[in-house]
C-alpha cells in the first residue's frame, strides 16, 4: 500500500539520522482545546500570501490572560528542551502563533530560513534557527507532518511536540488534509536578541479596541 506521503518523500534521499525531537504529551489536552477556542474567537492575520491569510492567530495582543500564560509556559518549555537536546546555550523565541488547516490544504517541503533550492536567495526569515510545532488536535484525515530527508512522518496526536532545525538540515512539509479541521501552534526561536518576541500584558479595553478595529479592516479587506 502506498503511503500517503510517498508522493512527497520521493523527490528527497532519505539519508539522514538526525531525527527531530519528538515529545507527546507536551501539552495537555485541555490546554490544547483552550488554544483552539482561542483561535477561533481571535483575529487573523492579513497577509499577502493567501495561503496564509485569515487562517493564522498571531500570539500577541492576547487577549486572554489564560492564554498568554499557556503560550508563555510554552516559550519557556519549547526552549528549555530545544536546547537540551541540540546542546544550545540558549535561545530567544522569535514568534508563535495558532494556525488552523482545513480540508485540502498542503504544505510542500521547504525551510525556515532559507530557500530550499536556491540559498542565494533573500529570505523574509533567516534568524530563525529553531521551529517547534504543537499538534492541537487530531480530528481531522491526512496533515502529517513530514521531512522528507529523514522517511519521517508525523499523524496528528493532541499534545505532541516537534522541534526541529529551521535551515537546509531539515527541510518539512504538511501533507494534503483529506477531511477535518487541523490547529497547530507554532513556535520560531533564535540566537539574535534583536528579534526577541514579546506576548503583551492582557488589557481588556485597549485590546478590545485593537482587535475591533483589526476585525474591520478584514471584513474591508474581503
Amino acid at each position: 500500500m502506498i503511503k500517503e506521503s510517498d508522493r512527497y518523500l520521493k523527490n528527497f534521499e532519505v539519508s539522514r539520522s538526525d531525527f527531530p525531537l519528538e515529545i507527546e504529551n507536551f501539552l495537555s489536552p485541555e490546554e490544547c482545546k483552550r488554544l483552539i477556542k482561542y483561535y477561533k474567537k481571535s483575529p487573523k492575520r492579513i497577509a499577502k500570501d493567501t495561503f496564509w491569510d485569515a487562517r493564522v492567530a498571531p500570539c500577541k495582543n492576547l487577549t486572554s490572560k489564560e492564554v498568554r500564560r499557556i503560550v508563555e509556559m510554552l516559550h519557556y518549555k519549547i526552549i528549555g528542551v530545544t536546547c537540551g537536546y541540540y546542546n544550545e546555550n540558549y535561545l530567544y523565541p522569535d514568534f508563535s502563533n495558532i494556525v488552523y488547516w482545513g480540508s485540502d490544504m498542503v504544505l510542500h517541503p521547504h525551510c525556515d530560513n532559507m530557500h530550499i533550492y536556491d540559498s542565494k536567495l533573500e529570505h523574509n526569515t533567516p534568524q530563525r534557527d529553531y521551529s517547534a510545532v504543537v499538534c492541537l488536535n487530531e480530528e481531522y484525515e491526512g496533515g502529517h507532518t513530514i521531512f522528507p530527508e529523514h522517511g519521517k512522518e508525523y499523524p496528528g496526536k493532541t499534545g505532541r511536540l516537534i522541534v526541529f532545525p529551521s535551515g537546509r538540515s531539515h527541510p518539512h512539509g504538511v501533507t494534503e488534509v483529506t477531511s477535518g479541521s487541523r490547529y497547530t501552534f507554532s513556535m520560531w526561536m533564535t540566537k539574535d536578541v534583536d528579534y526577541l518576541f514579546y506576548t503583551n500584558k492582557t488589557n481588556r479595553l485597549t485590546n478590545g479596541v485593537k482587535n475591533a478595529i483589526m476585525n474591520t479592516k478584514q471584513l474591508w479587506k474581503r
